[in-house]
């Protein structure tokens, strides 16, 4: 077999690439290269082309509009073509589809993949025209006949019509033997017409294709009844083409059956066009696992296989930990291709009673059946996390990434795919929040925590509005001189029935509802407003640093908000600051970078909190333009009894200030504690030792005292 194929993409890196692919698949395939769709189109005019390999997203038309043009062609109705995108919106594969492109490949390309869909094209694409030629050999009339135009065919003109159809035909007797067949069919099996008169279909067709045609042969023979528009396929020299087949009753004269009649039409192509369109339509376009809409329709028939057998079964839900960071820090491309790689671990994880799906984002479904026991679940899940917690190589750099399983048993904890999927939603979310790359199994008490929180969501809206939400201050005190050295702004909530709440209440719920922006915003006006109430009322505070969640930041524009309070309540600067956690730097990007640096700039000071309990990075704390950091109250409590503690709070200590960061220590709650931290080199310190939080009236007698005696002392 010698084939041409010609390659258009405007990138020269990619035809060199796909031209190698070509090369590899053997010395009788051959590549043709273009830059230009038009200079593609022109070329084509006058010579051939078995396979056409085009890229979507070209200059001067787009592949849907090449291949449209193409096709416009009587020489180009029935060429392969494959278009490469990488792309993943399914109006654009639809379009393609529209416009005549027989397949799709996903950029970027593997050789074995490129090399197997191109020789599956192209074989069908040559058996087709194999048996085209052969028909028209078959019925060619001989020279002589030609000559002498006086011998007659020995053929009748309606046998010479049908030999001469590009269709499927032929008759065969009732015990199954062929009484006819067109040039069509019998070039199909590679004989010539007069060779398989007279054998039976047992001894030409394959033993399933024998089966099949005797039944619907049986139904004609005993009812008389005609079979329209099925669909069989057939193997020739390896290649399978699809036929639309008829089947109608052979008649005598006397209107007795005889026979069967069969006919058939090859779809090949149009076939491979809609297998595409339906696996577009239920499978993810990225990984090529099946979507939300095909897993619906499986979890139904797991659902019911469960209440056949008695079996059980699970629904996982894995979400792969901290993808996010990955997508900002190394591109989109490169979290594609981890994605990919993700997909096709957890397809060869799982064996035949398993199937994965992609439902979004970095979050996948798998279901597990015919299970015996709960154990089986958990060795399954701690397979999975094995493999996927194996490192990945993505555009030749190694990569680690960990995944949060979520399980709802079927049919323990429900028998919609709905419900089983917002179950095991709830269990993948305590999966993370209880550390990540681990699994956990959906229980009613997180039904229950997940009611109220869609109460307290309710009601932290009418909070914001209804004045419930109050701050309360607690001091921070410095080592050296004993002075107040800042305030850190406490948010609470007065709930009408629950009473005082702390953010340990309802945080989550904020971040999870999206109000945290709302809230955020609210704390940063009351703290400033409350700044310039004091100072109006003669009273001066220290710096008051108030709370900012990481996702305020992908709300709003950070920067520009504080700013305007700021400048609103005419705060002085250095009176003011943030506190940001590990996360932030975890997902870490320009963007926050420049608001940070645009807070920094309009004197605004910048903690980072809880330092030590996340994945703390050198390179950022160097990066950020951050004043103080805070180490966490869990090392604190330590210290007194850990020297591995203390030597990290010590170490911390040295490396904030070779950054020129003040070095504040949480939760101290004994004098022993205050001792070994002003040892350790802390600079300032906060906890009940020093100080609880104080309601604004409490803060107001606090600092109207202590600045009336420095007032005195000053006298």
């Amino acid at each position: 077999m010698q084939a041409r194929i010609v390659i258009v993409d405007d990138r020269s890196t990619n035809l060199r690439v796909y031209a190698q692919y070509v090369a590899m698949m053997g010395p009788e395939y051959s590549a043709t290269c273009f830059h230009s769709a038009v200079e593609a189109l022109k070329w084509l005019e006058t010579e051939h082309a078995d396979l056409l390999i085009v890229d979507y997203r070209m200059p001067e038309m787009d592949g849907a509009a090449f291949i449209s043009k193409f096709r416009a062609r009587t020489v180009g109705a029935h060429i392969p073509a494959i278009i490469i995108t990488a792309r993943q919106d399914r109006e654009c594969r639809i379009s393609a589809l529209d416009a005549g492109a027989t397949d799709f490949l996903q950029s970027p390309v593997s050789h074995i993949e490129f090399r197997d869909r191109a020789i599956l094209l192209l074989g069908q694409y040559q058996k087709q025209q194999e048996l085209k030629q052969s028909l028209a050999t078959n019925n060619r009339p001989s020279s002589e006949e030609d000559e002498e135009g006086s011998e007659p065919s020995g053929k009748s003109m309606l046998e010479q019509i049908i030999d001469t159809t590009p269709i499927l035909i032929n008759a065969t007797d009732r015990n199954g033997k062929f009484l006819f067949l067109n040039s069509y069919q019998a070039a199909l099996f590679g004989r010539d017409p007069e060779e398989l008169v007279g054998q039976s279909i047992s001894e030409i067709l394959p033993p399933d294709l024998v089966e099949r045609e005797k039944r619907r042969n049986n139904v004609i023979l005993e009812t008389g009844i005609s079979i329209p528009n099925y669909e069989e396929k057939f193997f020739s020299e390896d290649i399978e083409l699809t036929f639309h087949c008829n089947k109608s009753p052979l008649l005598n004269k006397d209107n007795q059956t005889i026979g069967i009649l069969t006919t058939g039409l090859d779809i090949t192509a149009r076939k491979f066009a809609e297998e595409h369109r339906t696996h577009l339509a239920l499978h993810d376009m990225l990984t090529g696992l099946p979507n939300r809409t095909l897993l619906s329709d499986k979890m139904r028939v797991a659902i019911d296989n469960c209440n056949t057998t008695g079996k059980g079964a699970a629904l996982l839900l894995l979400d792969l930990d901290r993808f996010k960071v990955i997508n900002d820090t190394r591109g989109h491309q490169a979290g594609d291709m981890l994605l990919r790689q993700v997909a096709e671990r957890l397809s060869n994880a799982l064996d035949s009673n398993g199937f994965a799906a992609r439902i979004g984002g970095d979050e996948f479904a798998i279901v597990l059946q015919n299970l015996d026991s709960q154990e089986d679940v958990v060795a399954s899940c701690s397979k999975l996390l094995a493999q996927i917690g194996e490192p990945y190589s993505v555009g030749g750099v190694e990569q680690l990434i960990g995944a949060s399983i979520g399980i709802a048993l079927i049919p323990e904890d429900g028998s919609s795919s709905d419900e089983l999927l917002r179950l095991a939603d709830l269990a993948m979310y305590e999966a993370k929040s209880s550390g990540r790359n681990r699994f956990c199994f959906f229980s009613p008490r997180m039904n229950q925590i997940a009611q109220l929180n869609a109460g307290v969501e309710s009601d932290l809206r009418d909070a914001l509005h209804s004045d419930q939400l109050f701050l309360e201050y607690q001091p921070i005190v410095d080592i050296a001189s004993g002075e107040y050295a800042g305030l850190e702004a406490l948010l609470r909530w007065q709930h009408p029935v629950r009473g005082r709440l702390v953010p340990h209440d309802f945080i989550r719920v904020a971040n999870d509802s999206g109000l945290i922006g709302n809230i955020g915003q609210w704390v940063v006006n009351r703290a400033c407003a409350q700044i310039a109430e004091f100072e109006a009322q003669g009273i001066t505070l220290p710096p008051v640093a108030v709370n900012v969640s990481p996702k305020q930041f992908q709300f709003s524009n950070m920067s520009a908000d504080i700013l305007e309070k700021v400048a609103k309540y005419n705060i002085t600067r250095g009176k003011l600051s943030i506190e940001i956690t590990e996360e932030l730097l975890l997902d870490h990007n320009q963007e926050v970078h420049d608001q940070l640096e645009t807070l920094r700039l309009g004197g605004i000071g910048i903690s980072i909190d809880d330092f030590g309990t996340g994945y703390s990075s050198l390179q950022y704390l160097r990066d950020l333009p951050a004043t103080r950091l805070k180490i966490d109250q869990t090392f604190i409590a330590r210290i007194e009894n850990s020297s591995a503690d203390r030597a990290i709070i010590s170490t911390i200590a040295h490396l904030a200030h070779a950054l020129n960061m003040r070095v504040v220590a949480e939760g101290v709650e004994n004098e022993a504690q205050y001792a070994l931290l002003r040892a350790s080199g802390c600079d300032e310190v906060q906890g009940f030792l020093l100080g609880r939080p104080l309601s604004v009236n409490e803060l107001r007698e606090l600092f109207r005292t202590d600045n009336a005696q420095s007032d005195t002392g000053a006298q």
